[in-house]
Order: C-alpha cells, then sequence, then structure tokens
C-alpha cells in the first residue's frame, strides 16, 4: 500500500503544478476509463502502466474538486465527472472523426494530381493525344465521378459523427473509402476482416449495431460469403450531399 505521506507531497506536488498539473492527459485518460465502470486505483495503474500512488494521487484531488468518489475501495465518477467524461470521449471522437476527413481530403488531392498528371502526359505526346482522346475523356469523367464520390464521403460522414460511436465510424469510414474509390456499395466480410485487421467477434457485433441504425446491411449470400453494404437511407445521404 502506498504511504499516504508520498501520496499528500504528490498531491502538493499536482496543485504546484510540477508533475503537469490536475488537467493533463493522464487525468483525462483515468476519467474515461471511469467512464466505463468503478475501478480500484491500482486497476486503472495497470491499464495506464502508471505507479499507484500517482493514480491515488490524482484521484484524491479530483475527489475534492467533485468529480470522483470513493467507496468500499472502487473509484467512481460523480454526475459532474460524467458530464466532464462524455465531453473527453465526443472531442476524441470528433479528433478522430477528422482524421478521416483529412484522409478523404488526401485521398481527393491525389485524384486531382493524378489527373493533371495525366492530362500533361497525353499532351507531351503529341499526335497520340489526337488519336487517344476519347480515351482522355473516358479517364477524366472517370476521375471527375471519383473526386464526387469523396466529397460525398466526407459530406455523410460530418453527418453521422454525432450518431456513431468511434469504431462504427471506423468501420462506416472503410466501406464508404471503398465506395469512393471504386463506386461499390459493398465488401465481405473477410475482407473486412482483413483490411482492418479487425476479430470476427469484434467486427461482427459493431456491424450489427451499424444494421440496428439503418446504415449497413449484413447479407449472407450462398455462394460467397457474407456481404455489408451501404443501405439505401446512407445511399440516399450520398445522393443529398
Amino acid at each position: 500500500m502506498s504511504d499516504p505521506n508520498d501520496i499528500d507531497k504528490l498531491i502538493n506536488r499536482i496543485k504546484n503544478n510540477e508533475i503537469g498539473g490536475p488537467r493533463s492527459k493522464l487525468v483525462d485518460a483515468i476519467l474515461i476509463l471511469l467512464a466505463s465502470r468503478p475501478m480500484r486505483s491500482s486497476e486503472i495503474s495497470q491499464y495506464l502502466n502508471k505507479e499507484t500512488k500517482y493514480i491515488s494521487s490524482y484521484l484524491s484531488y479530483w475527489k475534492e474538486r467533485g468529480f470522483v468518489e470513493y467507496d468500499m475501495g472502487l473509484w467512481y465518477l460523480t454526475p459532474k465527472g460524467e458530464d466532464f467524461a462524455r465531453e473527453l470521449i465526443s472531442n476524441a471522437s470528433n479528433e478522430k472523426f477528422n482524421e478521416f476527413v483529412a484522409l478523404a481530403q488526401k485521398v481527393a488531392g491525389e485524384l486531382v494530381k493524378q489527373t493533371i498528371k495525366d492530362k500533361d502526359n497525353m499532351g507531351e505526346r503529341g499526335k497520340t493525344k489526337g488519336s487517344l482522346s476519347f480515351i482522355a475523356n473516358r479517364t477524366n469523367s472517370a476521375d471527375n465521378k471519383r473526386q464526387n464520390r469523396v466529397s460525398q464521403v466526407a459530406c455523410v460522414l460530418q453527418q453521422l459523427k454525432d450518431s456513431i460511436d468511434e469504431e462504427e465510424m471506423e468501420i462506416t469510414s472503410f466501406l464508404l473509402t471503398h465506395y469512393a474509390k471504386y463506386g461499390v456499395t459493398y465488401v465481405y466480410l473477410d475482407q473486412m476482416m482483413e483490411k482492418l485487421n479487425a476479430d470476427y467477434g469484434w467486427l461482427l457485433k459493431r456491424l450489427r449495431n451499424l444494421q440496428s441504425k439503418g446504415i449497413l446491411y449484413i447479407y449472407t449470400d450462398p455462394r460467397l460469403g457474407i456481404r455489408v453494404g451501404l443501405t439505401r437511407n446512407l445511399k440516399d445521404m450520398l445522393k443529398n450531399c
């Protein structure tokens, strides 16, 4: 068990901002963990790979501020702490969403660069440019369609960010990115497992959650296996973007 004197010293160091101050990434991590269920400080320390005395010192400080409570060996969030933890989780989800948007914008930028490069190459080939102009037109048309799909995907992700969690967003983003790249609105479960490096049970559970929200559908093809695709609701969202 930690020496109470050590914990008192740590609390003083926290108050004096000597070890990062009470508002730090470590505090955020502790409150997010407690949002899942009450825990012992030793359990939290194992999850975060920190000494128990450090975890206890932060918890003691935040207990004084009304964010956590302690009872029967367990720490848990107060209503004030729950509100704060929800805000932290929401901010983290928004950061993850911004990563998806940045990826979509990166893909869009690469498509534009490739289109310009293709046009330049066609111009340098002189006579070939005229004889194969119909191919260039078809290529430009395909690039424009992909560009449009990327914009649609970013728009849909923006609309979904408040209705699905981070893991569901990852799965939905994968399917939408696949659609933006290939124009195909479904993939097979084994492909998803491989691309996302996902466990079957974990993935299927979250796919069912997304199916219940009307975002994705799950269909078992007797010949080809389980297929996952965009629902009509999501397709309508894409059209409206």
